[in-house]
């Protein structure tokens, strides 16, 4: 069940930038050139509120049309809530899923969809915007129907498999939160530390290539994640080498499968099992495969390697000082 919520759900902090006061003699002149940050902040958000009304096509191919710089948001999922704070619009958010944990002020919003969409506790909160996600889109298929039905407006975000598709999504709610600028500056931001990884990871030659095993579910119903995910992208970015890599998807596999694989390490991001790490090395069958015998088993944040936000780029960090703790330090 864990696995598949994890499914449904992905942040950095939120800059906030303050002008410099500069000085001269004359200090009737001081800053004359410049406005007073208030009425800076007024200009910002009354260039926001010009951008509207806007179309956006969303995941479900429906043109979406948002009259005015929505002023209370609800968001769905986890991966949509962070991209909304991270672009400076945590205030705008009253109602979360029950996942929502990050930032920490997301907790504490009203929550709104588990398993299950609240559609009477959404109604309730008057949002000027749903933000949904593709991955949700058919479950909660009736309970979004019915807010489109009373006149709630609703989003579906894209169901990001990719880097490039996370890009899509931050654009795609940078447009509907009127923070257009803001996004593409974040966008930047992760490819610019992206590009710092994969530079460092090209130091590492292929003799010193590793190979991967990713568990995203544990023993007796392993799973595993093969190519076109998050999780492929990620280790191709630092340069190791995913065992399934072959396969394509989320891949159910047994552990005699595995022992022939003999990767070099092994990574798990299940963390609702205590001990994920340690369980592992502890399975009898696995006592001689190279990551075991060599302690190269790494428990990483669920959250950080499967959420389709902002976020992702230090689940690649993570992933790299695990995997290859000389060449990105521990």
């Amino acid at each position: 069940m864990k696995k598949l919520f994890g499914l449904l759900a992905a942040i950095l902090l939120v800059f906030g930038v303050l002008a410099a006061c500069g000085k001269d003699g004359n200090t009737q002149n001081e800053d004359n050139n410049k406005q007073p940050v208030s009425e800076q902040g007024d200009e910002n958000t009354s260039k926001a509120e010009e951008a509207f009304p806007v179309t956006i096509k969303d995941a479900s191919d429906t043109d979406v049309v948002i009259e005015k710089k929505p002023e209370k948001i609800v968001s769905l999922i986890p991966s949509n809530t962070e991209i909304v704070y991270a672009l400076g619009e945590g205030d705008a958010v009253v109602g979360v899923s029950e996942l929502d944990n990050y930032p920490e002020e997301a907790a504490t919003k009203e929550k709104v969809a588990g398993m299950e969409l609240n559609v009477e506790k959404i109604l309730s909160l008057n949002p000027d915007l749903v933000l949904a996600h593709g991955s949700v889109a058919t479950l909660w298929e009736a309970g979004l129907k019915q807010l489109k039905d009373s006149g709630v407006t609703v989003l579906v975000v894209n169901d990001a498999q990719s880097f490039d598709a996370v890009y899509k999504s931050i654009e795609m709610i940078g447009e509907a939160t009127g923070k257009t600028a803001e996004s593409e500056q974040l966008i930047q931001d992760m490819k610019a530390k992206l590009d710092d990884i994969q530079k460092q990871a090209a130091s590492i030659s292929e003799e010193d290539q590793k190979t991967v095993f990713v568990e995203v579910s544990p023993a007796p119903e392993i799973y595993t994640t093969g190519k076109n995910t998050f999780m492929n992208e990620m280790l191709e970015v630092i340069n190791a080498k995913n065992t399934v890599s072959d396969k394509e998807g989320w891949i159910p596999i047994n552990e005699e499968a595995v022992v022939k694989m003999n990767p070099d390490a092994i990574i798990t991001t299940v963390g609702y099992v205590e001990n994920a790490a340690e369980q592992i090395k502890e399975r009898a069958a696995w006592k001689d495969i190279t990551a075991v015998k060599e302690n190269q088993v790494y428990l990483v944040n669920e959250d950080l390697v499967s959420r389709s936000g902002p976020r992702i780029v230090e689940g690649v960090e993570e992933l790299a000082k695990a995997i290859y703790p000389d060449v990105f330090g521990k």
